[in-house]
């Protein structure tokens, strides 16, 4: 599904080694942050002022001031909303310079641990950290050669020992620890699998080897909503693709995407992002009005 996504105009300008800037979400940024997209770079996003609201890989959760996403490269994501006075920070790393042989340079394999991580989406609710990994970005941005470097990688030392408040379920499924790791994987992996078709909390719970009840449990504890939840956030993710990439009718797209219910598409994907799945299709229109020849009549 990823793959399917489109790249954010709003960031195309940035071309130096590990650049950041800052925007004020004007109504031409609110428009490019709509557009869900994904780009070749470890990104970290601090909102230094206000609000916003996101959609990160099928998960939606709200930004208050102060707080810090960093997401691993190539994950969809996009701006739901934001508070007028959004001001948000934007830092990328490309991911070529991230991706280290652990066997030649093994002192680094905590690092590339780090990176692996990211694609969970890792979020720090520290004010103060998030101030000192601004500071840290503005001195990348201030110096070139080897110090940039040099800083850069200080920056990337400090985010990767630093524990995250917590992480976001991503495109794929999360790092499990426990002893129920291989289980709730299999369930996972079942889910991603066959959320466009009609299935049972009882097939998902014999796929991965647990009592249906005790799945239920687990799986809302590591990803903070039920199944059936889990299902509608993927559904709403693939129909934003096939609104984006394909010349589906509005309809086919919701059918498509895992809907058997017209209605209950409509509602969950407004419920989702804050529009209509025909307002979201004209809203990509706008920024690149020859990506769609769409007929949808």
């Amino acid at each position: 599904m990823k793959n399917n996504a489109v790249r954010n105009p709003v960031v195309e300008h940035l071309s130096r080694l590990g650049d950041a800037s800052i925007h004020d979400f004007d109504d031409a940024d609110r428009s490019f942050a709509r557009v869900y997209h994904f780009h070749n770079t470890l990104e970290v996003i601090i909102v230094k002022q206000g609000w916003m609201e996101g959609l990160v890989a099928g998960v939606m959760g709200k930004l208050d001031q102060g707080t810090m996403v960093v997401i691993g490269d190539d994950m969809p994501h996009c701006m739901l909303r934001s508070s007028e006075d959004c001001q948000v920070l934007l830092i990328h790393i490309p991911a070529e310079l991230l991706r280290w042989d652990g066997e030649r340079f093994p002192e680094l394999s905590h690092g590339m641990d780090y990176i692996k991580r990211s694609r969970c989406g890792m979020v720090y609710r520290d004010i103060s950290f998030a101030h000192e990994v601004t500071e840290l970005a503005e001195k990348i941005t201030a110096s070139d050669g080897f110090m940039r470097m040099s800083h850069i990688m200080c920056w990337l030392h400090r985010l990767s020992t630093t524990t995250p408040s917590s992480t976001l379920l991503t495109g794929e499924p999360p790092l499990l620890r426990s002893e129920d790791a291989s289980s709730l994987g299999r369930a996972y992996r079942y889910i991603y699998a066959n959320f466009q078709n009609v299935f049972t909390l009882a097939q998902v719970a014999e796929y991965a080897g647990m009592h249906p009840s005790a799945l239920s449990r687990a799986f809302k504890k590591l990803s903070g909503c039920s199944i059936g939840q889990f299902c509608l956030r993927l559904r709403v993710e693939r129909a934003c693709n096939l609104l984006l990439t394909t010349d589906l009718n509005i309809g086919q797209v919701g059918y498509a995407a895992g809907f058997r219910s017209y209605g209950l598409y409509c509602t969950q994907f407004r419920r989702a992002m804050k529009m209509t799945p025909t307002e979201y299709r004209e809203e990509v229109r706008k920024i690149h009005p020859d990506r769609i020849p769409v007929d949808d009549d």
